[in-house]
Parts: C-alpha cells; sequence; structure tokens
C-alpha cells in the first residue's frame, strides 16, 4: 500500500495506524454531520414551538380583551324644556291648627310569636328514619308466638354472634328484647323478621340466632 513494503513490520503499523486515522477521521466527520442534523432540528422544533407560544399568549390577549366590558361614556340626558304658565295657588286661611294639648294615645304593636321548638324533620336515609320505619310495621310479628317483652327486661342481644349494637336496636324497634323472644322464632317469624330489619337474606339462619338464644335463655334462668 502507498508503494511500502507489505512484509516489512513497522511498514505494516504504520498502515494500520494510518487507516485508523482514517476510519477515525470519517467516523468524526459522519457524527459531525448527524450531531450537526439534530442540533438544526432542534433549533426548528424549539422555534416552532415558541411560535405556537407566541400565538398561544395572542390568542388569550385577544379573548381576554373582547371578554371585558367595554366602557361607554354616560350620555347626559337632558329633559325637554316646556313653558308653562304659571298658576297662583289660592290662599286659605281658615285651616285649623292641630292641637298637641292632649296626649295622642299609644297603640301597642303586635309582636309576632316564634315557635321555640321547630319540628326538625328526619332525613330519609337517617337511622332514625330506617328505625321508625321498622317500627311502623311490627304489628306485622305473630307476638303471641314469639312473646312480648319490653325494653326494661332487655337481655344484651349482642351476644347473638351475627347481632352489632344497630341490629339490636333495630330489633328493639320491632319490640323484641329478649333471648327467650328469639328463641321461640320459627321458620315463618324469621324470614319476617329478616324481611323487616331490611337484613341479609337467609343470614339469621347461618347465624343460628335461634340456637344461640335458646344457649343464652338456659344459662340466664340457671343463674
Amino acid at each position: 500500500m502507498f508503494g511500502l513494503d507489505p512484509l516489512s513490520l513497522p511498514v505494516a503499523i504504520v498502515e494500520i495506524v494510518m487507516l485508523l486515522a482514517l476510519a477515525a477521521l470519517i467516523g468524526w466527520f459522519i457524527a459531525r454531520l448527524i450531531l450537526s442534523g439534530r442540533l438544526n432540528s432542534l433549533r426548528a422544533d424549539i422555534a416552532e414551538r415558541e411560535r405556537e407560544l407566541a400565538e398561544c399568549r395572542q390568542s388569550k390577549t385577544a379573548i381576554a380583551t373582547l371578554a371585558a366590558p367595554a366602557y361607554v361614556a354616560p350620555v347626559p340626558v337632558t329633559s325637554p324644556v316646556t313653558t308653562q304658565t304659571a298658576v297662583a295657588a289660592p290662599v286659605v286661611d281658615d285651616i285649623p291648627t292641630p292641637s298637641y294639648s292632649e296626649p295622642i294615645p299609644l297603640v301597642p304593636l303586635a309582636v309576632p310569636v316564634f315557635d321555640e321548638s321547630p319540628t326538625v324533620p328526619i332525613a330519609q336515609g337517617s337511622e332514625a328514619a330506617v328505625l321508625s320505619r321498622i317500627a311502623s310495621r311490627a304489628n306485622e310479628l305473630n307476638f303471641d308466638r314469639i312473646g312480648r317483652a319490653s325494653a326494661t327486661e332487655a337481655d344484651d342481644l349482642k351476644a347473638i354472634v351475627g347481632i352489632g349494637p344497630f341490629l339490636e336496636r333495630k330489633l328493639h324497634s320491632l319490640g323484641i328484647y329478649t333471648f327467650q323472644q328469639v328463641s321461640n322464632f320459627t321458620k315463618e317469624d324469621i324470614d319476617k323478621v329478616n324481611e323487616l330489619i331490611e337484613f341479609f337474606p337467609g343470614r339469621i339462619e347461618r347465624d343460628n340466632w335461634v340456637g344461640q338464644s335458646k344457649v343464652f335463655y338456659e344459662k340466664k334462668n340457671a343463674n
């Protein structure tokens, strides 16, 4: 290559170095071209973004200008002048002058009376509304079969697995207070109570309220 002896080691090394230098020069040139192209592309992209931003600002300014109410100078209103002939009012001398020697009676004013304890409507989905709705259907239960009880005889029905505080208040709204009443439930009573307290269908049977109540009632009587 280049008239050099390829069999000579120094010549071969020189040729390799020259080839590497040439490859590096070509690579640098190509990289420069690529970099230059990317820079040009970025500059064009930036210029486009700046142009869009300027247009956006101009459009916002135009919208704000259109939205602002235009100031209209007030126009003085002049009423037409009409010429009228002045008529002299008659002078009346015999008008009696009122006398304030006597006290003027005071008439008491009627003061509106407001009810200090207005009725507060019950929210449709509140707990009070739910308990009131349940209590209104308590007569659908067969208390002759279940048994009757009062709040003073109430057992802790929350001891039954599946009954929480709110569910206990629902049962109280129906008039169910004791373990004995729950233990007397038949299949018909279970279905009716389930419907009235708006509970999950079949949950009373799955939690075995009747069986648990019988156990608690027997323990209560044993004591």
